[in-house]
């Protein structure tokens, strides 16, 4: 709970001060009054946060949210007061942000705070879909299921992330220790047999002169390329911090050959999951889609479904507005319809999230079996011309020896 610095007048005249515990600075000033005081100054006292609390050397992973979720529901269905729950999983938690901001909450629900309340006041690291899921819990007195609920949640996020990951980052390393492979056989290698090829005197093949520009310009002006390139980089990021940029860019996600369908499905996979998990507990549409909207982590995606809480709020049903946007794939749009028309919209977006998380992985792994060759041939054809113009020289050098 916020503290707060005041000073006021008494009776007599003479100003008093001291720090009083409030949820708003409108409360202190209410208390002063009842003491028949005149308030002067009430001022919020920011306190110090433990440099565990703020995350700056680590963050709060899917995976281990799911075994802190998993080992909350263990201890609390062993009936564990939640106190001491709270006391437990914190000796019990390897991760130094979970221990510290658990730690903190057990003392705010010591002061009679509610566990969402509290986990919300210290819970920057905590994500809000885990918040309003144990809000729902504490109302329907189902904690323990809440909790099982966001395990699973978070052990299946934390897998769709790491394929995700995983056919994403295949191309990027190997693109990368190709380009470095390549700038050291033109800036170390080349320069070795620059020597021989000038000494024998007689005209180098266009490729070779070619290589041999290039490696010297390289070697003159590298620094200066690299200077350029971080500054191009730097410039690139500034450039899509800027609201309308961003918008665009997540956009093209969705769009661009290739990587677009697989950001889709991916994107499905999460919209459901979330939207599941939060309804069967019994958290409203319209918290759910706000929820969901910030954990795809897309502005485009996000604008999408503000649009669609817009018109639910209105009176439409989900269908609809989410046939609208043209964002998701035909199958969840005609899964929320069938949801809708039975009365069992959470089982629906469940199986619809089975689907795309194995659909998810199947695209990960074709699209790791289809850049892999084509990444591996690309290498082979750029290391083929630096060898061919290395060897070209010399073949010639053979022939009029012969």
């Amino acid at each position: 709970m916020p503290k707060y610095h005041y000073k006021a007048k008494n009776m007599a005249g003479n100003t008093i001060e001291g720090v009083y515990e409030a949820q708003t600075k409108d409360a202190v000033i209410n208390m002063i009054r009842q003491k028949y005081y005149y308030p002067l100054e009430v001022k919020e006292l920011i306190e110090r946060k433990d440099i565990n609390e703020l995350g700056i050397f680590g963050r709060i992973k899917a995976n281990e949210l799911s075994i802190y979720c998993k080992q909350f529901c263990s201890i609390l269905r062993a009936g564990v007061p939640l106190i001491h729950c709270l006391g437990l999983l914190g000796e019990q938690t390897d991760n130094p942000i979970l221990k510290s901001i658990t730690l903190k909450v057990r003392e705010d629900v010591q002061k009679g705070s509610s566990l969402s309340q509290a986990m919300e006041r210290h819970g920057k690291k905590f994500p809000s879909m885990l918040i309003n899921m144990v809000a729902a819990g504490e109302a329907s007195g189902s904690l323990d299921h809440s909790l099982e609920v966001m395990s699973i949640h978070f052990e299946k996020e934390h897998i769709t992330k790491q394929k995700v990951k995983s056919a994403l980052r295949y191309p990027v390393i190997v693109s990368v220790v190709a380009i470095f492979v390549v700038i050291f056989l033109i800036v170390k290698v080349i320069p070795v047999f620059e020597g021989m090829f000038a000494s024998s005197g007689s005209e180098l093949p266009l490729p070779t002169r070619v290589l041999l520009s290039l490696s010297d310009f390289l070697q003159a002006n590298g620094l200066v390329l690299l200077a350029i390139l971080a500054i191009i980089i730097g410039g690139l990021k500034l450039f899509f911090m800027g609201e309308t940029q961003r918008l665009k860019m997540d956009k093209f996600k969705y769009k661009m050959p290739v990587f677009g369908s697989f950001m889709v499905k991916s994107a499905a996979a999460s919209f459901a999951r979330n939207m599941s998990s939060l309804m069967a507990t019994g958290v409203p549409i319209t918290e759910s889609l706000e929820i969901t909207g910030k954990v795809l982590g897309n502005t485009y995606a996000l604008k999408c479904i503000e649009q669609v809480i817009e018109k639910v709020k209105e009176g439409e049903g989900l269908h609809n507005p989410i046939k609208d946007l043209k964002l998701f794939p035909p199958m969840l749009e005609n899964m929320i319809m069938m949801g809708e028309e039975s009365g069992t919209l959470d089982e629906m977006l469940a199986k619809t999230a089975d689907f795309y998380e194995d659909e998810v992985d199947r695209a990960a792994e074709n699209l790791t079996a289809m850049l892999q060759p084509a990444v591996i041939v690309v290498l082979g054809f750029i290391v083929a011309l630096i060898v061919l113009a290395i060897a070209l020289p010399m073949f010639d050098s053979f022939n009029m020896v012969t």
